[in-house]
């Protein structure tokens, strides 16, 4: 129980504003299976039946995140959900991952036009981080806290060392383990926050 409150007390916003770990330990999780799931394959460690089975994993994962963090929520405290700062809280962060969804998904369009598609995939990652980092900027203006711009440090480097890791299994694993970092632990550890008594009060 000590180590919990000492986990969480870590994360309290130190002006007040209460933010919502739901979505980044949502995607975290799922995104960063995916991505442990598609080093395995390029490791030889898992066989599928058809490469583009592999897409099938990344669109789970959207459909898992969208599911358990956009719509149901779990894990989030539901009165915690109510107040307006939360929901715009979410709302930052519903934007920050739509729009680097659209960012990627034309630059691989665009790669594929000029006959890149076979790399295109290795763009993920760097882009996808450096929107985490921008989002815990964000979330560290709007609530006078400290630590989130640690974890935007964190992903920008993060960011330019998986730019560096592509075309390379092991872009993949390190995407994983930024993301378990970066939106795992502290979305949990927000969440945990949520639970303790000083934030019902």
């Amino acid at each position: 129980m000590s180590a919990t409150l000492s986990l969480s007390t870590a994360y309290r916003p130190a002006s007040g504003i209460a933010m919502d770990g739901g979505m980044m330990f949502w995607a975290g999780l799922c995104y960063g299976t995916a991505s442990l799931s598609n080093y395995l394959v390029m490791s030889g460690y898992i066989h599928l039946l058809h490469p583009a089975m592999i897409g099938l994993i990344w669109m789970g994962a959207t459909a898992a995140f969208m599911l358990f963090g956009v719509i149901l929520k779990v894990g989030s405290d539901r009165l915690l959900l109510q107040q307006p700062a939360v929901k715009r809280f979410r709302a930052i962060w519903t934007g920050l991952i739509v729009g680097a969804a659209v960012l990627i998904a034309a630059l691989m369009i665009m790669m594929a036009k000029f006959d890149l598609g076979s790399n295109a995939s290795f763009i993920v990652s760097p882009i996808a981080l450096g929107v985490y980092g921008i989002g815990w900027r964000v979330a560290a203006v709007m609530t006078g806290s400290r630590w989130p711009n640690l974890l935007t440090m964190g992903c920008f480097a993060g960011a330019i060392g998986l730019a560096a890791l592509a075309g390379t299994a092991a872009q993949s694993l390190a995407y994983s383990l930024c993301l378990v970092v970066f939106a795992v632990i502290p979305g949990l550890a927000l969440l945990l926050r949520q639970q303790t008594p000083e934030a019902a009060e």
